[in-house]
């Protein structure tokens, strides 16, 4: 996992821990996914779902 990737990782997981002190299950669920798919390397199932092909390149 390269910096950028790591720094994600340490973003994601304080926006969990708020997403569970609000109880916004339908938020948490979505970053557990973001979580996963980071940890093992695969592409993020939000980008994957909501941008074509064209977005995802920038």
């Amino acid at each position: 996992m390269d910096q950028d990737q790591q720094s994600q990782l340490e973003r994601l997981r304080i926006v969990l821990e708020v997403a569970r002190r609000n109880g916004n299950q339908l938020f948490i669920d979505n970053i557990e996914k973001e979580i996963s798919a980071l940890e093992s390397g695969a592409c993020s199932p939000i980008v994957e779902e909501y941008l074509t092909d064209e977005e995802r390149r920038g």
